[in-house]
């Protein structure tokens, strides 16, 4: 027995599905349009892992046309963000997680290399890494960092002397040199927000218990 059409629910398609009264919704676009939706009244936004680590949210801009000078602020502010990664390895309790220490060994031991792959293009001599003996990992972080810093006072140096001298070196070898010290920096801020991750972590939870 058919039903007659003056029966027939509004909600029925003429395919025979039931289509729901309530559209259904669909999936943000975009992340931030997410992030939106999340903060609305009655809808929590989506749980950070306290261990999610933020990397740079670009890597250092490229000049096409470096000179000694901008090449020697380059360095300059490597030198200070190793100096802040320094400060915060002598933080009081800092424990690192055994996924976080091989981590930050890598980021710490690559913008080391890269460091000295400038500095070598320069033209700047460099001695072997001195490793403390039977230095706990922190103890092995500071010993790069240090390095580091010393390559790049050397780097430095070697800049005013070849800009006094009147030396001009090759377009290519320059942008190579901007590109290595380009890759130590955005290791180094890796490591800076890696670190500061940790540290956040301590305080909150030395907080929690007082």
């Amino acid at each position: 027995m058919t039903t007659p059409p003056d029966k027939i629910p509004d909600n029925i398609s003429p395919k025979g599905g039931i289509e729901s009264e309530k559209p259904l919704s669909q999936p943000p676009s975009t992340f931030e349009s997410y992030m939106q939706e999340s903060a609305t009244p009655g809808r929590s936004a989506p749980a950070v892992p306290a261990n999610a680590t933020q990397l740079p949210t670009s890597p250092a801009p490229i000049n096409p046309h470096p000179t000694y000078d901008t090449i020697s602020v380059q360095a300059r502010t490597i030198q200070d963000s190793l100096g802040t990664v320094e400060n915060q390895l002598n933080t009081p309790n800092l424990k690192l997680k055994r996924s976080q220490t091989h981590l930050l060994k890598n980021k710490l031991q690559d913008a080391n290399g890269y460091i000295r792959q400038a500095g070598a293009k320069l033209g700047v001599e460099a001695q072997p890494l001195k490793m403390p003996p039977g230095a706990n990992p922190i103890g092995r972080f500071l010993a790069y960092i240090g390095d580091g810093q010393d390559k790049l006072l050397s780097v430095q140096q070697k800049l005013k002397e070849l800009a006094a001298e009147g030396n001009e070196m090759r377009p290519g070898d320059m942008m190579l040199v901007q590109v290595k010290m380009g890759q130590a920096q955005q290791e180094v801020e890796y490591s800076s927000n890696l670190l500061n991750q940790v540290i956040y972590a301590i305080k909150t939870i030395l907080n929690t218990q007082l």
